[in-house]
């Protein structure tokens, strides 16, 4: 069985700048994640989330997080932002610049691929 989790790290300085705490910012995240069936396994110094064993874990659990990376307060206010699959480890929140030229070229009325 996949084991999915994604794990949140925030800047205290960024939440902050942007109008959060970070109890706030938990609370958010916790009711929008555990909203589509994904379990806070973790809400310390590191927040995370895993899946349940559904069919559509994978797409929430992406879904959510690629919709928050398109908000620059969010983004400011992230640490990290890591992804693991299976015991693998990746660091999305480095990965924005080019996923944001992606998701850019990509947008409608743009044409796929331009």
């Amino acid at each position: 069985m996949t084991k999915l989790r994604m794990q949140f790290t925030f800047d205290d300085e960024g939440l902050r700048r942007n109008g959060f705490d970070r109890a706030g910012m938990y609370d958010m995240l916790k009711k929008n994640f555990t909203k589509r069936g994904l379990k806070c396994v973790s809400d310390d110094e590191v927040l995370a989330f895993e899946d349940q064993g559904n069919k559509s874990d994978y797409g929430h659990m992406w879904g959510l997080t690629l919709t928050l990376m398109e908000y620059d307060w969010f983004t400011d206010s992230a640490a990290s932002i890591i992804y693991f699959q299976n015991g693998l480890a990746e660091d999305v929140l480095v990965q924005l610049p080019r996923m944001k030229e992606i998701m850019e070229r990509n947008k409608p009325g743009r044409g796929y691929g331009r």
